[in-house]
């Protein structure tokens, strides 16, 4: 995608500045995803691809309490987070699991050998403590999942869960508007400065 200096929208302040978006409302997180990997299949990169924060950090932030996530589609005051990715979000959730028990793992091998503990008893002890870490990563990964569950309820209860599409010509723009339509994106539309030519 190209740089926003090259873009061929105007300098005239839209709701996000310079930029020029798509916007839509999904149902459901599945939906939403399915249209952020076509965008990204399509050339979109994914920092193209943005979502509002929590609804009670944008209360804060706009100082209005969140009663319709409609409301929010053309309000540049939103604060903003990437999408996340599912590559990504996989690839961290196996560091966040692998880690602890790796690092208990090896501590209980090296208390074992500093303390010449018998064969049984370092076997235990490394066992045990490779359990210590499983738990203990499998109830941050649990946390964290249950975290995003909540979040994307109270979304949904508010309407939907908003998804904006950063674009930088006419083939983009309407690009953008095709794939979110595609998957059953709602109140699909553009909001920026409008195009010079």
């Amino acid at each position: 995608m190209k740089e926003q200096g090259h873009w061929e929208w105007s300098d005239a302040t839209g709701p996000r500045g310079n930029l020029r978006e798509a916007v839509a409302l999904f149902d459901t997180e599945e939906d939403m995803q399915a249209a952020v990997d076509d965008l990204e299949s399509h050339g979109f990169s994914n920092a193209a691809i943005s979502r509002p924060v929590r609804p009670e950090e944008v209360a804060s932030v706009i100082q209005t309490p969140v009663l319709n996530v409609a409301d929010l589609e053309d309000d540049a005051r939103v604060p903003r987070e990437p999408v996340d990715d599912n590559n990504s979000r996989t690839g961290i959730t196996m560091v966040a699991v692998l880690i602890p028990i790796y690092l208990l793992l090896l501590a209980g091998a090296a208390v074992a050998a500093g303390h010449g503990l018998k064969t049984w008893e370092a076997v235990v002890l490394v066992v045990g403590l490779g359990a210590v870490g499983m738990l203990g990563a499998g109830y941050y990964v649990s946390k964290l999942s249950t975290e995003k569950r909540t979040r994307i309820r109270s979304e949904q209860s508010l309407g939907g869960l908003l998804l904006w599409v950063r674009t930088g010509s006419r083939e983009q723009e309407g690009r953008a508007l095709e794939i979110l339509r595609r998957h059953a994106g709602r109140d699909v539309h553009l909001h920026g400065p409008a195009v010079q030519h």
